[in-house]
């Protein structure tokens, strides 16, 4: 089976979604994944979409997208004002894991980083994803920060 990587378009937010559940399954205890109202999902995905420093991606085989990541283009002050690329979001169906799919997403991730002239590329990933850990490290990420993060959803301050 076929797959190719391309920029994600306005009717592919229906499979997006059902991947982001995938992602969300589990990893931020406490935090209900909530899809929120379809409108306004609607209105922010057209938002992500024309953000000239956002690019969404997405991986689709012969029937359906399988995988996705979301990559931020950042400007900076610092090395020489090059920006930095974020990556956020990168998620393979759970029946096509292990199919290269990751590796095809993060290397149009890189491509696209270099291009834009970022010195490095940066993601987070959650503490117990030990899976996502050893692809990253196998893509010559470096644990080399410890990350924080704070949820605003029910904050009491």
């Amino acid at each position: 089976m076929s797959t190719r990587v391309r920029r994600a378009r306005i009717d592919d937010l229906p499979e997006l979604l059902d991947l982001l559940d995938e992602l969300q399954d589990g990893a931020t205890p406490g935090i209900p994944w909530d899809r929120g109202d379809a409108v306004w999902t609607a209105t922010v995905w057209e938002e992500v979409l024309t953000d000239p420093r956002r690019v969404y991606i997405v991986a689709e085989d012969d029937e359906r997208v399988v995988g996705t990541v979301d990559l931020i283009i950042v400007p900076n002050l610092t090395h020489g004002a090059r920006p930095i690329g974020f990556v956020e979001n990168l998620v393979v169906t759970t029946d096509r894991r292990g199919d290269g799919i990751g590796r095809a997403l993060m290397a149009d991730v890189m491509s696209r980083a270099k291009a834009e002239g970022c010195y490095k590329i940066q993601l987070l990933s959650a503490n117990a994803r030990s899976g996502a850990h050893s692809f990253y490290e196998e893509l010559g990420f470096e644990a080399s920060s410890r990350g924080y993060r704070r949820y605003l959803i029910g904050d009491q301050v």
